[in-house]
């Protein structure tokens, strides 16, 4: 490839001065638009008409022209400044406004009924951002995935994730009226042996339910008549009373209070999870994603 038609610093100065000039007929008005002395821009467009090969203008003392060749360079030169005019907006939002688009991962039942919410509010505040939120129990890959923000509950793994703690999540065994009217007794963690009881597959201790009241640890495991990998059909499972399962508080709280469910052994406490938003080292540069880590991070803090 020939190198005198690289677009290089050289060759741009030269396509300025040969812009300004066409733009104003003038050479000496031209240098002062492009900060030259008219000897400079002069040469500038001198070197340029050599690259094309071709005179630019026609020039007399009275009289300035664009040539032909100089008007077809000249019309390319102002499609260039409108697409570049273009790109420009394009990286800044008009009057600080935010925009983007950001990937969002979330775990289901949790997502939906705590961070969704959160998340029509943000995008209410800020149009013009785009988010792309994935409901899923299952570990994602940041990279892999091209995740922004992944929201955590439980252990954390990776260390190579800047984690930053919003919350904790308690669970709690709970079943309905109905079930409770015709069930044994129920006064100690041990008495589940003797009851239905319905397994989330996404527990980390699967079957083992651990408990505590100050200084006790009582480890019951249970032997479920139903396992479901799905916060809400378990839900759904201990409302129409089959039997007694674990439920977050986030999920579960309204219905207690209701009368719709009963938190059986509410002396003893399963261990209460954390809560992390999870993204990259340096991805929270992106103004988008600093503003709703920052919005997040309030509002579930504040609850």
């Amino acid at each position: 490839m020939n190198q005198s038609f690289e677009l290089t610093p050289t060759r741009l100065r030269e396509l300025r001065a040969f812009a300004a000039a066409a733009r104003r007929l003038n050479f000496s008005r031209a240098a002062l638009e492009v900060g030259c002395t008219p000897s400079v821009l002069s040469r500038r467009i001198a070197a340029l008409e050599e690259v094309v090969g071709a005179r630019l203008f026609l020039r007399t003392t009275r009289r300035m022209a664009l040539t032909r060749r100089g008007e077809q360079l000249f019309a390319q030169w102002q499609r260039m400044e409108a697409v570049m005019t273009d790109l420009a907006a394009g990286l800044r939002p008009p009057d600080g406004e935010l925009a983007g688009r950001l990937c969002v991962h979330l775990p289901a039942s949790y997502g939906r009924y705590r961070i969704a919410p959160l998340l029509a509010g943000f995008m209410c505040e800020h149009p013009g951002v785009r988010i792309e939120a994935v409901y899923d129990d299952a570990y994602v890959d940041m990279v892999a995935g091209r995740v922004d923000l992944a929201v955590r509950v439980g252990r954390l793994d990776d260390v190579q994730l800047v984690a930053r703690r919003v919350g904790t999540m308690r669970y709690f065994p709970c079943a309905s009226p109905a079930y409770l009217a015709s069930a044994p007794a129920l006064v100690e963690p041990a008495d589940l042996k003797a009851h239905r009881c319905i397994a989330f597959s996404g527990y980390r201790r699967g079957t083992l339910w651990s408990f505590s009241r100050q200084r006790q640890r009582r480890p019951v495991r249970i032997d479920p008549v139903m396992t479901c990998n799905d916060s809400q059909a378990i839900r759904d499972a201990v409302l129409a009373g089959v039997g007694i399962g674990l439920q977050g508080e986030y999920m579960a709280a309204g219905l207690v209070a209701e009368g719709r469910l009963v938190e059986v052994l509410p002396d003893w406490q399963l261990t209460a999870f954390p809560v992390h938003l999870l993204w990259l080292p340096g991805a929270d540069r992106t103004p988008a994603l600093r503003r709703l880590i920052d919005y997040l991070s309030g509002a579930m803090m504040r609850t």
